[in-house]
């Protein structure tokens, strides 16, 4: 990740939210990242028309990384559940907590292939179902 120096003194800083409020709007241009201090979060996607809920997490989980890894739009809408605190990190913040903290990288790369191994197997899941209803062997 390339972060420029205008973000070098950029700091973490703790945001709540109470319950239903959102703290992230699909689509929107924005380059932090959230990890839950306290609460819980509901990630959920309109997928042709309806509400599908991506992801519940909590404590100690974060969201956001990618439009601060890749700077692309949000992918999600995220929302609070039940009153909730964040950790706020810009990409600054990051690069920072990621240089004193090697620690807190392994847990985010840990934490990134669990969900990539999900991932994969609700895809094979998926592609067997469809392929079971088309009659294919």
């Amino acid at each position: 990740m390339i972060v420029s120096r205008r973000f070098a003194h950029e700091r973490a800083a703790f945001r709540r939210y109470r319950d239903g409020d959102r703290i992230v709007l699909e689509g929107e241009t924005a380059y932090e990242m959230f990890v839950i201090r306290t609460g819980a979060v509901r990630i959920t996607k309109q997928v042709e028309g309806r509400i599908v809920v991506l992801a519940d997490l909590g404590r100690g989980d974060f969201f956001g990384e990618m439009s601060v890894l890749e700077s692309l739009p949000r992918e999600a809408d995220v929302h609070a559940v039940g009153d909730t605190e964040v950790l706020v990190l810009g990409p600054g913040a990051l690069l920072l907590r990621l240089r004193q903290d090697p620690a807190f990288a392994l847990e985010m790369l840990n934490r990134l292939s669990g969900r990539v191994r999900a991932l994969n197997s609700q895809l094979v899941e998926a592609l067997s179902k469809s392929a079971g209803a088309r009659g294919d062997p």
